[in-house]
């Protein structure tokens, strides 16, 4: 019986704490987003963190870039990418 109303309790108090939460700000999206870099879990995104992520996005766009996957882009391999992705990763509307 007590176990059952301690349950309840913890539930009613979870509920409680998530209904009253602020709803997020888009910043406070951006900053978690970012500080989920943080790997090892010091509360700080190291250089090494970041520059793993920048590696890891360089690699792929690379790879979009390269259509013949011979590790070189070419103007026309770039004005491809340029043509079908501009949207995307620019926000441009055509």
């Amino acid at each position: 019986m007590i176990v059952r109303l301690f349950g309840v309790m913890i539930m009613l108090g979870l509920m409680a704490s998530t209904s009253t939460a602020a709803p997020k700000s888009a910043t406070d999206k951006v900053v978690d987003t970012f500080m989920e870099l943080d790997t090892n879990h010091s509360d700080s995104v190291s250089y090494a963190e970041y520059k793993a992520m920048v590696d890891q996005r360089a690699r792929s766009r690379f790879k979009t870039m390269d259509a013949n996957r011979d590790n070189q882009v070419s103007e026309g391999e770039y004005r491809e990418f340029w043509r079908k992705t501009k949207a995307k990763w620019y926000r441009l509307k055509r």
